[in-house]
């Protein structure tokens, strides 16, 4: 919530302009829901179509009422707690940097694993120039990247690019642990979700000095009701 309210990105409503019963909060294909279901009318959600919605379960109803699709995925919040076990050796030919806003362009050349991580932003150049992220780059370009994706007062929660082989693995926590020491130089602590089944993402931040701290439900939504086509 605080990352919208800071950088103006995303999308909110309340109930209420002053005291509101319930909040919704959208940035970057993930949404927060808060407060009393009762006050959140199922067509006001519509906006949040295709994202993850993290909510208490009393918003599950609520949630079925107004998608066709609600899948659940367990996951696990991992927060900076310890020193990194040790920086993986970079091959040959790889830096490790923090992002500049020359970069824009390598984070857009990245598809879709370049766009989940500067989505938040609305936009590469936003991310960019923010410096709020490292990456491992070769001959210029991105291999593998470690970014801020929502910033708060005192917590920055982290997006990592997928962990597909051990070589992006291994140059993902050499980003990891060099971002988390900027997190801490900031006076914030870096925070990272991953699905409790992701052995290499639990892996990946518990190298790089992140404990475990809570288990949660995220709730990934398809359309607003009634909006699916059926097959010809």
């Amino acid at each position: 919530m605080e990352h919208v309210f800071a950088t103006r990105t995303g999308w909110s409503w309340g109930d209420h302009p002053t005291r509101p019963r319930a909040i919704a909060v959208a940035c970057g294909g993930r949404a927060t829901l808060a407060g009393d279901p009762g006050a959140l009318p199922p067509a006001e959600l519509a906006p949040l179509a295709n994202h993850r919605v993290e909510a208490p379960e009393r918003f599950l109803p609520l949630l079925a009422e107004a998608f066709d699709d609600v899948c659940a995925d367990e996951r696990m919040l991992y927060l900076q707690a310890a020193p990194p076990a040790g920086a993986p050796r970079v091959p040959h030919g790889i830096v490790v940097r923090r992002l500049t806003a020359a970069d824009a362009s390598q984070l857009d050349a990245c598809g879709p694993d370049g766009a989940a991580a500067y989505g938040p932003w609305e936009g590469a150049h936003a991310l960019a120039a923010s410096g709020l992220g490292w990456g491992a780059f070769r001959h210029g370009r991105v291999q593998a990247l470690v970014c801020t994706g929502f910033l708060g007062r005192r917590y920055e929660d982290l997006i990592v690019t997928p962990l597909r082989d051990e070589r992006l693995w291994r140059l993902t926590l050499a980003c990891l642990i060099a971002h988390t020491a900027d997190v801490g130089a900031r006076g914030h602590r870096a925070i990272l979700s991953c699905a409790s089944h992701d052995r290499p993402g639990r892996l990946l931040a518990w190298n790089a000095g992140l404990r475990p701290e809570r288990e949660f439900v995220e709730y990934g939504v398809g359309l607003p009701s009634g909006m699916r086509q059926n097959p010809a």
